[in-house]
């Protein structure tokens, strides 16, 4: 795993933030959401009506001069937004042992927090899977160190049901926040569905950050004839990459990935694809910074 505090490749990300749509929360904060204006705040947005029991200080006394009407001023919510980082760190994380998807995983995720703190955003770090492999909240942009020790003490092992960790989860995390979801995504399709729904329908605003090794890609790169042996389930299983076995390989594959990506439009949700190896800035910087996912401040 690479170090995920160095500050040449940390840097690389000051110029980035996260591009909030959806999942704001109920607590004060800095992030201003346009389309829900309140009665208070700093950015004049809308008018309204004058009910009785409205805040006499916020009518607009012009409005009444020139309309002849009691209207108040509604001004831009401004919210608290945390961005949820949930890590998948089952064995299947670890396997190829050559591809180190873990370490990607881990990377990709101090990327992403070290752009929320920065962009005023607060960071929840948990692994999937384990009730109490739950990082504290942060808030402050001096938690970057204290994110990556807890990074680093990460270990692909283990498993776990996807669907229902992602529901036990915001089950402990009700208010709806930015799911950030990384993961090799190694289960079956309507387990991710049923996952990426209980976000949806709490309000939270999900991305899906698929963590892939170039010899899931391409096997050939890692055997030609094996014994294989599932990281999760040790059920072991002889294999010969003939051509036909390739085929039906990257058929399987190929049509996996698509249900991801489909799952992902059904829900609003949106897909990047990180190929372990490859840099963590160029995925920020392209696919999804295309998707409005990171924007540039």
């Amino acid at each position: 795993m690479r170090a995920l505090l160095d500050p040449t490749r940390l840097t690389r990300y000051d110029g980035l933030a996260l591009g909030v749509r959806r999942g704001m929360g109920t607590r004060p904060g800095d992030r201003r959401v346009p389309g829900r204006p309140q009665p208070s705040g700093i950015e004049l947005e809308a008018h309204a009506a004058y009910t009785p029991g409205d805040d006499l200080r916020h009518l607009d006394w012009n409005a009444l001069g020139r309309l002849d009407s009691l209207l108040v001023r509604r001004f831009t919510a401004e919210r608290e937004v945390i961005a949820h980082i949930l890590l998948d760190g089952s064995a299947s994380l670890g396997a190829p042992a050559g591809d180190d998807k873990l370490g990607a995983a881990c990377e990709l995720a101090m990327a992403l927090a070290y752009v929320a703190l920065r962009s005023g955003e607060a960071v929840q770090l948990a692994l999937l899977g384990d009730a109490t492999g739950h990082a504290p909240l942060f808030r402050q942009r001096g938690n970057v160190t204290r994110i990556a020790e807890w990074l680093e003490a990460r270990r692909a092992e283990g498993t776990f049901a996807f669907a229902a960790a992602i529901e036990g989860y915001v089950a402990r995390h009700p208010s709806p926040g930015v799911a950030l979801l990384i993961s090799d995504f190694l289960v079956a399709p309507e387990e991710i569905e049923r996952g990426v729904r209980a976000l949806s329908e709490r309000g939270y605003e999900s991305h899906l950050l698929h963590v892939i090794g170039p010899a899931e890609l391409d096997p050939t790169r890692a055997f030609t004839r094996a014994v294989l042996t599932d990281a999760e389930t040790g059920e072991r299983r002889p294999i010969a990459l003939t051509d036909a076995n390739l085929a039906r390989y990257r058929a399987a594959l190929d049509a996996h990935l698509d249900a991801i990506r489909a799952i992902a439009d059904r829900h609003r949700a949106t897909y990047g694809r990180l190929v372990a190896g490859a840099e963590v800035v160029s995925l920020l910087t392209g696919e999804l910074a295309r998707a409005g996912v990171i924007r540039r401040r």
